[in-house]
């Protein structure tokens, strides 16, 4: 699997650092407005309140549901969905015009590089090369959009029914340990937002148990989607196919494959530098602006633009990384026998 996908990235990174100057910076500028809104959308002081509300009214829906309320899963949980679902609320106008732009222009950017320069090629033949083929991709980036924008609101959700399905395992698991008296008799709900500690004994420790099982199947399902939205999004942009066609192609491509695992690990160190990057915006610019009272200064404006272009590489640099993993896909195996079962499947449920 390590070798597998730091060959994914390898190739990936080659690519975007030998087309950046052609293709990758015009990608990137398309993301930046992207970047930016969700940037400010995750660290703004103006979402604090309807996250803190939102997260409020959910850890009681979960409580009610049956979490325990002395468990620390139930605070994390409420609190990281609460502000996700915000943060992508206020930037969802932007996922569905520039990122997706950006993400069609970096696929066929890298399904169809430019041809090399013919050696001591005419100036007047140069200038109308460049022009012909930024107008091929243009246009490939046009006709595949309306692709990726139904396919770009099936991977929501997907991710929503992944979401809802941990969460209903969790609450089996919760309500079975508390059915056989694995759990103790636990505690009040907790008024504020402040961390409740677990009761020492079993009780506690049975809790912190489930918690930390909780937390590491949380993350492993979610990261197993992230990767299958990723690549049905360049499923819609290289084949034309949206929504549900193209996410069923992705599932079948990844379990036919068998590299659902390569996926996951080719696209950690985006994910990791995507959440540094978030990291460094709060620190240099947000802390700042909450520090100074709201007020915004050019060195305020100018690292938040840097830090803002720097996470618009990453988003494009992800989209290489998943581009160059749909075509070893396509490589080792026959994309044919996946087009065979996927029509096979559609005839069953039409039956």
């Amino acid at each position: 699997m390590g070798s597998a996908a730091g060959k994914v990235v390898r190739a990936a990174l080659h690519a975007f650092f030998r087309q950046y100057h052609p293709w990758s910076s015009s990608a990137t500028l398309l993301a930046l407005p992207f970047s930016a809104a969700a940037l400010l959308s995750r660290s703004h002081p103006a979402l604090l309140a309807p996250s803190r509300a939102l997260s409020r009214r959910l850890r009681r829906a979960l409580v009610a549901a049956g979490f325990p309320p002395a468990s620390q899963l139930l605070f994390l949980l409420s609190h990281r969905l609460s502000h996700r679902a915000c943060a992508f609320l206020a930037s969802l106008p932007f996922s569905l015009s520039f990122l997706l732009l950006a993400k069609a222009f970096a696929v066929h950017s890298c399904s169809n590089p430019p041809p090399p320069p013919p050696p001591q090629p005419p100036q007047r033949m140069r200038r109308r090369k460049q022009p012909s083929s930024i107008a091929a991709v243009a246009e490939l980036v046009r006709s595949s959009y309306p692709a990726m924008a139904a396919t770009q609101i099936v991977n929501c959700l997907a991710l929503v029914l992944a979401n809802a399905a941990v969460f209903a395992a969790l609450l089996a698991a919760f309500n079975a340990a508390d059915a056989l008296h694995l759990l103790g008799g636990g505690a009040a709900v907790p008024p504020s937002d402040s961390i409740s500690v677990p009761n020492s004994g079993g009780g506690g420790r049975a809790v912190l148990t489930l918690s930390a099982a909780g937390v590491i199947v949380y993350s492993v399902a979610l990261a197993n989607a992230s990767a299958v939205c990723n690549l049905a999004t360049v499923v819609a942009a290289a084949e034309g196919k949206g929504g549900a066609d193209a996410m069923l192609k992705a599932v079948l491509m990844l379990l036919r494959a068998g590299d659902a695992a390569t996926a996951v690990a080719a696209s950690l160190p985006a994910s990791l530098a995507a959440a540094a990057v978030e990291a460094l915006f709060h620190l240099r610019v947000m802390r700042p602006y909450t520090l100074t009272g709201g007020k915004v200064t050019t060195g305020m404006l100018c690292e938040g633009i840097l830090v803002a272009y720097i996470h618009a590489m990453i988003c494009v640099l992800d989209t290489v990384i998943t581009t160059m993993f749909y075509q070893t896909c396509k490589a080792s195996y026959s994309c044919h026998l996946v087009e065979l079962e996927l029509d096979e499947g559609k005839e069953d449920l039409r039956v």
